[in-house]
């Protein structure tokens, strides 16, 4: 694995719940949230990885969605 190093920043508490509840909705963590967007920013980003990421989010929402309704 690569190097990594700690970046602290400072946020609205509201903005920060925000974000974590987002990325949670769509099975990321914060981290990948931001991280994502940095490579974006810099111009890094790779659509390919972006679109696998979008289907394989889009696949667990499709899941839990069937799994509910199975439930209830």
């Amino acid at each position: 694995m690569a190097e990594e190093s700690r970046l602290t920043i400072r946020i609205d508490p509201m903005k920060r719940s925000a974000l974590q509840s987002k990325a949670k909705e769509e099975g990321k963590n914060t981290t990948e949230v931001i991280t994502a967007f940095i490579d974006q920013y810099l111009g890094i980003s790779q659509p390919e990885n972006e679109i696998e990421t979008r289907l394989e989010r889009l696949e667990k929402i499709v899941e839990e969605k069937l799994l509910g309704e199975l439930v209830a």
